[in-house]
């Protein structure tokens, strides 16, 4: 019995792993096609506090005054101007939270963000205005933003929509 030539049984290789590659990428485009995507009314910034000082920022400093009054001294950050999700959800303790789910490449550079800055403080900026500025735990590498603070629902629902204008 003869057997096939090498070069035959490699290319035979080869295209198969090639048509599977080709489906897992289609698979995996269609997945992202799919997540819904929802425009913010006005870009989110998120910026890692460097410096956070009590009181209105005086004028001509730099930085961004923030809601107790505080300023907020900033580094470069990620500007995030779609989410597929953002939810007000109960937490354990009674108490709401704000989910924003991020997409595409927002999803690993707020990874990034927030792997440099663990224990630090990151500052959301809509026009201009320092809307929260939640301490980071950890890392945050699937994509979903959780705020919370001993948010009342009105609170939370308030929150929600200085955030995303929805």
């Amino acid at each position: 019995m003869r057997r096939p030539p090498r070069t035959l049984m490699i290319t035979s290789v080869v295209a198969i792993a090639l048509c599977a590659c080709a489906v897992a990428l289609t698979g995996v485009l269609l997945s992202v096609a799919r997540q819904p995507r929802i425009p913010l009314a006005e870009p989110l910034l998120i910026y890692p506090v460097t410096q956070h000082v009590p009181g209105a920022c005086a004028p001509g400093t730099p930085g961004i005054t923030g809601p107790e009054p505080s300023c907020y001294q900033v580094a470069e950050g990620l500007v995030v101007r779609t989410v597929s999700a953002v939810d007000v959800e109960p937490l354990p303790d009674g108490t709401y939270g704000i989910s924003l789910h991020l997409v595409g490449a927002d999803r690993s550079a707020f990874a990034n963000l927030t792997r440099a800055r663990s224990g630090g403080q990151l500052a959301l900026v809509v026009n201009g205005q320092v809307v929260t500025a939640p301490r980071v735990d950890a890392p945050v590498t699937g994509g979903r933003i959780l705020v919370t603070g001993q948010f009342s629902q009105a609170n939370a629902d308030k929150l929600a929509y200085d955030l995303t204008g929805k």
